[in-house]
């Protein structure tokens, strides 16, 4: 049965659980900044992007440290179920945004940026610039119900980031993925070509993440109209 108040958000076990989630969110953002930055400088014809690289995964690793310090949080004192619920949810789901930026930006330290269409790049570019987008939206939807406690503004932000996403599903089906098929095609590197579905794919997940993450936040404001 759907909780008919947030009243819960402003409880003090719940306050401090919630304000590691904001931190959370905070460094999930920073993530995917980075896996941006990597992208561009890829675009640009950094060949040596390892360093880049590995600041995205110590970004991710200190994300999934305060994820830990969530789930400790949540197994101390009394919770309401419900909330303990929610709070799990959120965390778990949003984990998946910076598990993909991470991988994206791992990826493409394999690859000669040399050798690949210059359309290509600049259609990575445009989708990490999408995925970072819908991020930064996601992490406004978490200021606007867990900080402002404005669920009419949680609501309508929560469908701009489902509205990033279907902009993503759109620009992969009718630009990115058919370039990258013809280059495969004509290049005869299979190997890249794998590749780069494989990165494209992991920012097209960040952005699904970021929309279920969104969904989490929207249950729980909807649950207090």
């Amino acid at each position: 049965m759907p909780e008919k108040s947030i009243a819960w958000l402003g409880r003090e076990k719940e306050r401090k659980a919630l304000e590691l989630c904001i931190e959370h969110m905070d460094k999930i953002l920073e993530t995917v900044k980075l896996m941006d930055e990597v992208v561009y400088s890829f675009v640009e014809g950094e060949k040596n992007l390892r360093r880049e690289a590995d600041k995205i995964l110590e970004k991710e690793r200190e994300a999934d440290d305060i994820k830990e310090k969530i789930m400790n949080e949540l197994s101390k004192g009394r919770y309401l179920p419900l909330s303990r619920e929610k709070i799990i949810r959120l965390t778990i789901t949003a984990e998946g945004v910076a598990d993909n930026a991470r991988a994206a930006g791992a990826k493409l330290t394999f690859l000669d940026p040399s050798i690949i269409d210059e359309d290509i790049k600049e259609g990575l570019n445009q989708l990490s610039h999408f995925a970072h987008s819908a991020t930064e939206i996601l992490r406004d939807t978490y200021k606007a119900l867990l900080v402002d406690e404005d669920v009419e503004e949680s609501i309508q932000k929560t469908e701009r980031v489902e509205k990033m996403e279907e902009k993503v599903d759109f620009f992969r089906a009718n630009t990115l993925i058919p370039q990258i098929v013809k280059w495969a095609d004509d290049s005869q590197k299979p190997g890249t070509a794998i590749l780069l579905m494989e990165i494209e794919e992991n920012m097209e997940e960040i952005t699904d993440h970021a929309e279920n993450t969104a969904d989490a936040i929207r249950e729980i404001a909807l649950g207090s109209r």
